[in-house]
């Protein structure tokens, strides 16, 4: 009985796991989706350049603090 519970458990923590790991990617790739599009919508880029990628990888960090602020601030 034992091991078929190990079993259940280490399943179930495979798909915590798969779970888990689909919905970060996802939200990495909406994340860098969106924020490439308000760049486009709000600053003064007509192309992808190194100063694009540049500033685009510092407001990429800015809303992982941000959403990590929100996150722990709703306690």
């Amino acid at each position: 009985m034992n091991l078929i519970n190990n079993k259940n458990n280490m399943s179930e923590i495979k798909i915590i796991n798969k779970v888990v790991e689909e919905t970060v990617e996802t939200t990495i790739d909406n994340i860098e989706e969106n924020l490439v599009e308000y760049m486009y919508e709000y600053g003064n880029y007509e192309e992808s350049d190194d100063i694009f990628y540049s500033v685009k990888q510092e407001m990429f960090k800015k809303v992982v603090e941000e959403l990590y602020n929100r996150i722990n601030n709703t306690k």
